[in-house]
């Protein structure tokens, strides 16, 4: 075995952390460690025990230590969720409050206070003024937080996504950075000028000096026990990696607590109403290629709220439950709002077309129709503004071979069914490969996928779309 073959991704997620060793000329899973972190979640708070993202890391990474010898890792690449915003004490490292996350949706009277435009903020930034991106967060725990009050005022605050937190620390303290795609998700970063944006800083009485430098997601972010850190970003931007949303065109829908469809539109900038302008990941000295991003609100996290409702039954099992469902109920999943294109948090689920047999898989089978109807709804209103899909993959716990075929079914279109157990992980550690040049050829993760294309004529596919049109304009009237 040659010296320093792997390299050890990173995935910190919503609902846990993940790390795992790659083979750098196959692509291997060699390790893998996961450690669940605890989302306390009620009503529109939503927040993590800082420490506990950090000590997760910390702890999967020693996992794979001791199963691969630091001396065989060659670096470690690390994505996350993005808009979960940290606060900390860059003299101790100290975490001054809980982790705000990015399903946290209590800092409304702060974005609304916010008189700058919806359409210079999206100009500027390519996001939109709510609040579930972390300026509007940053200000909240400004105004809740004593302890984060105390050290801005003395300069001794740091304030960033979870990326930086965690490099951070790995690093000693040493890096305080993060790249463009997370720094975006800060709604304090201009796409543009690729810069914190000074107006939008003052609109929201807050400076750039609290925020990490930004760089592109390959570089120098420290080192962890003598491992170069040289990859930090997304989550979403690993899974577009992960499965092939490098060219103009190309496009994925990734399901997971919340459900993502990104469209890569090449190395320019673009200004669609409604719908979200993210940067793919970079490396120095080439052009960023720019991502539309259609997010969902919720995808597996509605189902993990029919659970607690008291249905019943194995996730593992989503798939199956999809398929033998009878008389699926029609279902709008607004659960905290509708996100991209409609950005309306005040709705609320819906749901219809139950019949005297209707049973627990139909609910559930109607829930994820609904999801897939609002992805399909954005994927059609970007073909109306001039943007295709060439080519297409899904991936994510949820996209099961039945739900990928009715989604397929739905758009007419062929889409390619990812089997990447973790398509985000395997995402950075292929951007580490990548950006130093090896040859991904013999990558064996990157071919594994199925195609699956429509299984019914688009006649019936237009008829079952139409109704679910019908059903949506009658459910936003019932909750407006």
């Amino acid at each position: 075995m040659k010296n320093k073959s792997f390299i050890l991704a990173i995935d910190q997620g919503s609902s846990s952390t993940k790390a795992a060793a790659f083979g750098e000329q196959n692509g291997c899973l060699a390790a893998f460690a996961k450690a669940e972190v605890v989302l306390s979640s009620v009503q529109d708070r939503c927040e993590y025990k800082a420490l506990d993202l950090l000590t997760s890391t910390q702890k999967v990474i020693e996992e794979i230590l001791n199963e691969i010898p630091a001396t065989q890792i060659s670096e470690i690449a690390i994505s996350s969720q993005r808009s979960t915003i940290v606060f900390w004490d860059k003299l101790t490292g100290k975490a001054l409050a809980p982790a705000l996350s990015w399903l946290d949706g209590r800092a409304k009277a702060e974005i609304a206070q916010n008189h700058l435009t919806q359409e210079i903020v999206h100009q500027k930034t390519g996001l939109y003024k709510t609040p579930y991106f972390s300026a509007a967060k940053i200000v909240w725990g400004l105004n809740n937080f004593p302890e984060v009050k105390t050290a801005f005022k003395e300069g001794r605050l740091c304030v960033g996504p979870v990326t930086s937190y965690l490099t951070w620390h790995l690093s000693g303290g040493k890096i305080f950075a993060c790249d463009f795609a997370c720094a975006q998700r800060t709604l304090l970063f201009n796409i543009n000028t690729f810069k914190w944006d000074e107006e939008i800083l003052q609109s929201f009485g807050l400076t750039s000096d609290i925020l990490p430098h930004v760089t592109t997601s390959f570089g120098d972010f420290g080192t962890y026990k003598n491992i170069k850190i040289t990859v930090s970003t997304g989550d979403q931007q690993a899974a577009c990696t992960a499965c092939g949303v490098l060219e103009k065109g190309t496009a994925l829908i990734n399901y997971g607590t919340g459900a993502f469809f990104l469209l890569n539109i090449g190395h320019k900038s673009a200004d669609v109403k409604g719908v979200l302008t993210s940067l793919a990941w970079s490396r120095p000295g080439r052009e960023p290629y720019y991502l539309l991003e259609v997010p969902l609100n919720t995808a597996g996290s509605f189902i993990s709220w029919l659970k607690n409702l008291g249905f019943n039954f194995n996730v593992h099992k989503l798939d199956k439950i999809f398929a033998t469902a009878q008389n699926p109920v029609l279902c709008l999943p607004a659960l905290g709002g509708l996100g991209s294109p409609y950005f309306d948090f005040g709705l609320k689920p819906v749901f219809a077309n139950f019949l005297p047999n209707t049973k627990k898989e139909d609910i559930i089978a109607g829930s994820m129709r609904g999801l897939v109807f609002l992805l399909c709804d954005a994927i059609f209103y970007l073909k109306q503004q001039g943007y295709n899909v060439e080519s297409l993959q899904t991936s994510g716990g949820l996209s099961g071979a039945n739900l990928v075929a009715f989604q397929a079914a739905i758009l007419g279109l062929t889409i390619c069914q990812n089997k990447q157990k973790e398509s985000t992980l395997t995402g950075v550690a292929l951007m580490s490969a990548l950006s130093r040049g090896l040859d991904i050829s013999a990558w064996r993760e990157l071919k594994n996928y199925e195609r699956i294309s429509p299984q019914i004529t688009a006649e019936e596919a237009q008829k079952i779309y139409y109704t679910w049109r019908k059903f949506f304009d009658w459910a936003i009237k019932q909750v407006r």
